[in-house]
């Protein structure tokens, strides 16, 4: 029996770490060079949202979907969150009235750039017209204000007061609002999914340079860190994201027995293997969401 055991565990241990090359290089391939893609199914062109701004640029960004349910449901930011959108659309599977994706390239709400002021102003126009029971806030730090240093105590700071008044915008005319911490962004010129696609094409196997420690990452992010845990609202929740991407001491850029990156481009957009590891908190999120809506609905046909 001994002998066995021993022999299963060595095929299953030796199971684990063997992987199709061949088809790793193509998936990274893919997945590093994706920009755009097509919509989840019956999300169509936002004519409603279009009607209150009057915005139209990089339409592929943003879409509207109805479904059988009761909840309305907005998903804004850049376009981090364009790439999230299509697993929180999939997690609904229809139990919203309305979801709506209100995105656009590089712009960002949470803090103040010129070249952002006027799609922030869009996206403050669609919060208010909408008035979603659930607002997903998911962009990233295009221009990395929040890790400037902070000027003074972190509640005083100017950065932070922009924060919270971005935050009051949302919660006070949404249900829950949702939003997302920053995450690792590994700066590679090729991007991850590239580099690991060419060390495979090349025979390599070693890519134990696209890891960073978690302290490593606590410390690049201290000051934006400090000043989301700031944030005041009782409907506010914010997502910590990085937990999830690095649940260990040691963030690694890719999945370890698939080498699937973790990351697309060379501006570290979220692969779908990325997104696999953000799943479990959205859909947490979301089933909460859904179960405190029909408690409330509930509670209302009761009395």
């Amino acid at each position: 029996t001994n002998g066995t055991t021993s022999t299963s565990m060595t095929t299953t241990t030796k199971m684990k770490v063997e992987f199709n090359r061949q088809e790793a290089i193509q998936w990274n391939q893919a997945q590093s060079k994706v920009v755009y893609f097509r919509n989840p199914d019956g999300c169509v062109r936002d004519f409603e949202a279009e009607r209150w701004t009057r915005f139209t640029e990089e339409g592929s960004l943003r879409c509207f979907s109805t479904g059988n349910g009761t909840a309305k449901v907005l998903v804004m930011g850049n376009s981090y969150g364009y790439r999230a959108f299509p697993v929180l659309h999939r997690l609904f599977a229809g139990r919203y009235a309305q979801m709506r994706m209100f995105t656009r390239s590089s712009r960002v709400f949470l803090t103040r750039d010129p070249e952002s002021t006027v799609f922030a102003e869009k996206e403050k126009i669609v919060v208010e017209k909408f008035q979603p029971d659930i607002t997903f806030l998911i962009e990233k730090d295009s221009f990395k204000t929040l890790m400037t240093p902070i000027d003074g105590k972190v509640e005083e700071d100017p950065i932070t007061k922009h924060i919270q008044a971005a935050v009051d915008i949302l919660s006070s005319n949404s249900g829950t609002v949702i939003v997302d911490q920053q995450y690792i962004k590994p700066s590679f010129k090729d991007g991850v999914a590239y580099m690991i696609q060419k060390r495979l094409q090349q025979g390599k196997n070693d890519f134990d340079d696209l890891k960073m420690t978690r302290k490593a990452y606590e410390v690049e992010f201290a000051n934006e860190i400090a000043r989301m845990a700031t944030i005041k609202k009782e409907n506010v929740i914010v997502n910590n994201v990085e937990a999830q991407l690095c649940p260990g001491e040691e963030c690694y850029f890719f999945d370890r027995d698939s080498k699937h990156s973790y990351y697309g481009d060379n501006a570290a957009h979220m692969t779908t293997e990325g997104l696999k590891m953000l799943e479990p908190t959205y859909r947490e999120i979301i089933e909460d969401f859904l179960l405190r809506l029909q408690s409330r609905k509930n509670d209302r046909l009761r009395r």
